[in-house]
C-alpha cells in the first residue's frame, strides 16, 4: 500500500493494531485485503485464490471470483456503516481510528478501479455503470479525507498514524528551477523505466498545450474571465454556465501543473541510498512529494462538471481531457498493486468518450496521454 519503509511499517503494524481496537476499521481493512486477493488472483503471475476451498473451483472460477466479490462488499458496507457513525460522533479522543478509517476508504477507492476493471472481462463487477466508459465516481470517494486532517491536525500529529502524513517533497521547491523546453535529460533518470523518460520529456510541453486550448476557448467564445466569479462564490459547487466551467477548468490546469512540476522536480535528485532498483527508488520520492493526493486538490465543481452532463460540448470534452492528464501521473506508480493496470484502460476509455464526442479539436491532446499509456 506504500513505497517509503516507514509507510509500509504504518500498513503492517499500526493500522492492523487500530483495526482490531474498532470493529468497523477491521472490516475496511478486510474489504481491501479481499481487493488485494481478489487482484492478484486474477494476474497471470499468480494462482487462483485457495482453489482447494472449492472442489468446483478449477470448472467455475468466475463464480468463485464473484462470491468473493460479494463478501468484500459486505465487509464494505458494514465498515463505511460504522464509520457513518462514528463520523457523527467525532472528537479529538476518536479521531486516530476516523482518520485510519478514511485511509482505509480511499485506498479501497483506488483499488475499485482495479475491480471495475474485472468487470471488462464478463465477471459482473460494474455495479451499473457502463463497460468502456470512464469513471469518476471514485473521485468522491478520496476527497474526505483533507477536512479530517485539518479539524484533528495537531491531535493526529502526536498520534500512531504521524509518520503518514510527513511528506517532505510535497512543496514549491520545483520553482527554484523553472521548466524549460526541451526539458534536459536528467541523470537519474538512466536506467529508468521507458515512460519516466517520456513524462520528463513531454509533461512541461503538455501544460502550454493545456493553458493555450484554454485561451483559445476563451478567444473563440469571447469569454470575459475577469468577469466570471468562482462557482464557489454563489455557494455551491453546481457549475452553472461555460465561463464558470472554463474557469474551474483552467484553475485544474493550475493543479495539474504543480503535481507536473513536481514530479520533474524529483527527476533532478541525485540517486538515494535506498537497496532498492532506480524505478522503485523515483517512485518512493514521488510517494514523498504527495503527486497521488491530486484528487483532494481538484475542486468539486470540476469533478460534478464531468458527472452531472452538462452536454457543453468541447468543454466537457476538454475536462476529460485534464483529467486524463491526471491519470498519467498514476502511470508512473507501476509498483503500488492498487493502481498498477488500471489507469491505461481509464484513459483509453477517455480517449473513446471524446471519439463518440466527435470534436476533432481535442484529439491532438489526447496523443501523449494514449502514448504514455501504452509504455
Amino acid at each position: 500500500m506504500a513505497l517509503h519503509p516507514e509507510r509500509k511499517l504504518i500498513w503492517q503494524r499500526v493500522i492492523p493494531t487500530l483495526a482490531a481496537e474498532e470493529e468497523y476499521l477491521m472490516h475496511l481493512l478486510l474489504a481491501l485485503a479481499g481487493t488485494h486477493a481478489l487482484c492478484e488472483a486474477d494476474s497471470p503471475e499468480t494462482n487462483p485464490l485457495d482453489p482447494n476451498l472449492d472442489p468446483n473451483f478449477q470448472n467455475n472460477p468466475e463464480a468463485k471470483s464473484f462470491r468473493d466479490y460479494h463478501r468484500i462488499l459486505d465487509h464494505h458496507q458494514k465498515g463505511i456503516e460504522g464509520f457513518r457513525h462514528a463520523l457523527s460522533e467525532a472528537t479529538a479522543s476518536t479521531s486516530e481510528y476516523i482518520f485510519c478509517g478514511s485511509i482505509l476508504i480511499v485506498a479501497f477507492a483506488f483499488a475499485s478501479l482495479r475491480i471495475r476493471a474485472l468487470g471488462d472481462k464478463g465477471l459482473s463487477f460494474h455495479n451499473g455503470d457502463s463497460a468502456g466508459e470512464p469513471w469518476v465516481d471514485w473521485l468522491h470517494l478520496v476527497r474526505g479525507l483533507g477536512a479530517l486532517v485539518g479539524e484533528h491536525y495537531a491531535v493526529l500529529r502526536i498520534s500512531r498514524l504521524r509518520t503518514i502524513m510527513n511528506y517532505p517533497h510535497a512543496n514549491e521547491h520545483w520553482k527554484d528551477f523553472p521548466a524549460t523546453s526541451p526539458t534536459p535529460v536528467f541523470p537519474r533518470l538512466q536506467g529508468a523505466p521507458p515512460r519516466f523518460i517520456r513524462f520528463s520529456q513531454g509533461a512541461a510541453q503538455q501544460i502550454s498545450l493545456l493553458r493555450a486550448f484554454a485561451n483559445t476557448l476563451t478567444q473563440d467564445y469571447g469569454i470575459n474571465m475577469e468577469d466570471t466569479p468562482s462557482p464557489e462564490s454563489y455557494g455551491s459547487p453546481n457549475i452553472q454556465t461555460i465561463p464558470e466551467l472554463l474557469r474551474e477548468q483552467i484553475s485544474t490546469i493550475d493543479r495539474l501543473e504543480d503535481m507536473y512540476m513536481r514530479t520533474l522536480y524529483v527527476f533532478r535528485f541525485t540517486a538515494s541510498e535506498r537497496d532498492s532498483s532506480i524505478s522503485m527508488d523515483i517512485q518512493t520520492d514521488l510517494e514523498d512529494a504527495a503527486v497521488l493526493s491530486w484528487p483532494h486538490l481538484i475542486s468539486q465543481s470540476f469533478i460534478l462538471s464531468i458527472q452531472q452532463g452538462q452536454d457543453a460540448g468541447i468543454f466537457e470534452g476538454f475536462s476529460y481531457v485534464i483529467l486524463a492528464h491526471f491519470y498519467v501521473i498514476l502511470l508512473l506508480f507501476e509498483d503500488l498493486w492498487y493502481l498498477r493496470g488500471t489507469f491505461p484502460r481509464e484513459i483509453r476509455n477517455t480517449h473513446m468518450l471524446l471519439v463518440k464526442l466527435g470534436d476533432g479539436a481535442l484529439m491532438p491532446l489526447m496523443q501523449w496521454p494514449m502514448a504514455m499509456q501504452e509504455e
